[in-house]
């Protein structure tokens, strides 16, 4: 009997599980194979102890619904929010917020009829209140173990910020419980990172805020409840305040037990932490600073790579014209071997040129786009083909698609689609990308697609489509619009906040 390859993806750092049937598990329960794909390591022999010991691993991650198609969690914390006034009348709350999903199926991302999720949606606590921003950041995973992806959540609160668990369903997001812990400190859930770090096969929870951040171990019970708490000493002291996109994770180390990258605020040096059955632990190992990052395996060595993205750089007095760096991974965490890998606009291969505003690198994302077992770095700058003139509005920014190879991350063959590049929409009105990238599979084709919100008349996010390592153009982009209902009257500006 041949043997048979399994694989799991980290796009973007959202871990994502295969979908697998119990018979192939049983067939496969005998043969350990280990494949590193879009930058997660993956091991079919831990997925079949696990499988004998609970709750088989049969669901993606962020597959919410359970059909086996990756599903696409939206926030919209600025959204309105219709909900009874004193005459029993709608009244229109704003800044409430809101998360919606689109669910994956074979034809990819779902377009329209979009059901908004709010704080006065049935079984989930609370109510929406004004300025509650519920769905200011989401992490999702299987956090009390039944098979079904779910949803962390978090908003506003009085006196605290503070984060619900949505439930997963076979009907999709259904329900909730508030999770214990606001009272640690304000901006409670201004951080969240799903994984296992604990390497018990349960996903776990990262939930930063002020200066620190505390790992909750999973499963989670019905009440929201962790099955424990401890703090995660980083070995430095950060703000993480809106930090979000600072904080990455992936497995560096070679083995099923996801690690943690953090990088500190204003560009100061980051960390790496490494998983065990411990919880995370602070290794010796340090990253250049930037605003965004990634784990991927870029150089298919088996170690995950760590790409930050530093879009304030200044390079030739050219001011937040931006950088990307690549510390490449090892045992340890980083590989000291091996000096950093940086790249600008002006690296050979990567095409255009450097100029003030690019802000090259405001976000970084990752995936296999060629399928050959590398992971490429996808690298926004919402500021390239930006307007030479003071106080001119135009539509601009795009995308780089940075190759790996043997030598890791290179600008040999790079590729730059920008705002208004071929086969993709056009939105009315002057509008910018990326802001955020993610890469998911939402059609199930094995073939990524790289999920952006975008900023125009109506606020959208795009799932954009590729092949054979190209983008938009080769493979059909949809245009997931927001939804516009009884429950929500104003969809609000920033529809578009992504699991990362």
């Amino acid at each position: 009997m041949q043997s048979i390859e399994f694989s799991e993806f980290l796009y973007g750092g959202t871990h994502v599980r295969s979908q697998l049937r119990r018979a192939v598990v049983i067939a496969a329960a005998a043969t350990t194979v280990t494949t590193l794909t879009g930058g997660l390591l993956v091991s079919t022999g831990t997925q079949a102890r696990a499988a004998a010991t609970g709750p088989a691993p049969t669901r993606y991650t962020d597959d919410f619904n359970g059909d086996g198609y990756h599903d696409l969690a939206i926030g919209a914390p600025d959204g309105a929010v219709n909900v009874p006034g004193p005459d029993g009348n709608p009244t229109r709350v704003l800044g409430a917020g809101y998360v919606t999903v689109s669910y994956g199926s074979k034809d990819g991302a779902q377009k329209t009829g979009l059901k908004p999720v709010t704080r006065n949606s049935p079984g989930v606590p609370g109510d929406a209140g004004q300025d509650q921003r519920f769905g200011r950041t989401l992490a999702n995973g299987d956090f009390n173990a039944d098979g079904y992806a779910d949803l962390a959540v978090t908003s506003r609160s009085t006196p605290r910020d503070e984060v619900t668990l949505l439930w997963g369903s076979p009907t999709g997001l259904k329900g909730g419980a508030r999770m214990p812990g606001s009272e640690a400190g304000p901006g409670f859930g201004t951080v969240l990172k799903a994984g296992d770090f604990t390497g018990d096969g349960k996903t776990d929870l990262v939930v930063g805020y002020s200066m620190s951040i505390r790992l909750y171990r999973g499963p989670f019970k019905a009440d929201g409840s962790p099955a424990s708490v401890q703090p995660v000493d980083v070995g430095a002291m950060f703000n993480y305040t809106d930090a979000q996109k600072r904080l990455a994770v992936g497995r560096i180390n070679k083995g099923a037990i996801d690690d943690l990258v953090v990088l500190g605020e204003e560009r100061r040096r980051g960390r790496v932490l490494l998983g065990g059955a411990s919880g995370l632990r602070q290794t010796q190992a340090t990253v250049r600073g930037g605003n965004s990052a990634v784990i991927a395996d870029f150089d298919k060595d088996g170690h995950g790579d760590i790409a930050v993205g530093d879009s304030a750089y200044e390079m030739d007095s050219e001011r937040h014209a931006g950088r990307v760096q690549i510390n490449y991974g090892a045992a340890g965490g980083v590989d000291d071997n091996r000096t950093t890998k940086v790249l600008t606009e002006d690296s050979a291969g990567v095409p255009g040129g450097v100029e003030a505003g690019d802000s090259f690198g405001n976000d970084v994302a990752a995936g296999d786009l060629n399928r050959d077992g590398y992971a490429e770095l996808i690298v926004g700058a919402p500021g390239e083909r930006h307007a030479t003139c003071e106080h001119c509005y135009i539509s601009g920014g795009g995308l780089y698609v940075l190759k790996g190879s043997t030598k890791g991350v290179t600008g040999t063959g790079a590729a730059f689609y920008g705002y208004n590049a071929a086969g993709l929409p056009r939105p009315a009105g002057v509008y910018r990308i990326p802001q955020l990238l993610k890469t998911t599979d939402l059609n199930g084709d094995k073939q990524p697609e790289i999920a952006l919100p975008v900023r125009a008349n109506t606020s959208e996010v795009w799932s954009v489509g590729t092949k054979q390592g190209k983008v938009a153009g080769t493979a059909p982009t949809r245009v997931v619009k927001a939804p516009v209902d009884s429950q929500v009257p104003w969809p609000g500006n920033e529809f578009g906040v992504l699991t990362r």
